[in-house]
């Protein structure tokens, strides 16, 4: 202790705290003095002194640690690997398929891959040539449905032009029968 207060006592001289008369105020009794108006000043205040009591707890949040606990990136990374679960089961299971297929492969049963490619080869062009006709096809039956559906809506006039005349000729006989 005693080295410290000299030590203090050396500084103050260096800076020219004290004059070395003992009337200047030494930093120890400045700093003191400065803690005591602080205390008297956050001592008024109901609510500086309910944060002070406080003061600990709000301390921690600051703390690196406890930002680390609570930082969004790790609940990100939590929620995605827990996501990931199901999709990391499902690839498994497909991975036991391929690993039971595969023998299938290896047992030989694909021989005689090029001469089935040779075949599908005329298969493949005669199935395009089909799908194609096919869609020919859907559109010429489409043309003749819209000209069936034509004919139909012409008949439905004329249909219906023949009872607007049915029903005035009867009309007019109703009226002549009356008279």
């Amino acid at each position: 202790w005693y080295q410290r207060r000299v030590r203090v006592e050396l500084l103050e001289r260096v800076m020219g705290a004290d004059s070395g008369d003992g009337k200047s105020p030494t930093v120890g009794k400045q700093i003191t003095d400065i803690n005591s108006k602080v205390d008297k000043m956050l001592g008024k205040h109901q609510k500086t002194q309910a944060l002070l009591k406080r003061l600990n707890e709000l301390a921690e949040y600051t703390d690196p640690s406890f930002i680390m606990r609570y930082d969004p990136a790790n609940f990100i990374k939590r929620d995605y690997v827990l996501d990931s679960t199901t999709r990391l089961q499902k690839a498994a299971v497909e991975a036991k398929k391929i690993q039971e297929l595969s023998k299938f492969v290896d047992s030989g049963n694909l021989k005689n891959l090029n001469e089935l490619e040779k075949k599908m080869g005329p298969l493949t062009s005669k199935c395009l040539d089909l799908n194609d006709k096919e869609q020919d096809m859907g559109k010429e039956i489409d043309e003749l449905l819209f000209k069936w559906n034509g004919i139909i809506d012409t008949l439905t006039e004329q249909f219906v032009a023949f009872d607007t005349i049915l029903r005035a000729i009867e009309e007019k006989e109703e009226e002549k029968s009356k008279k």
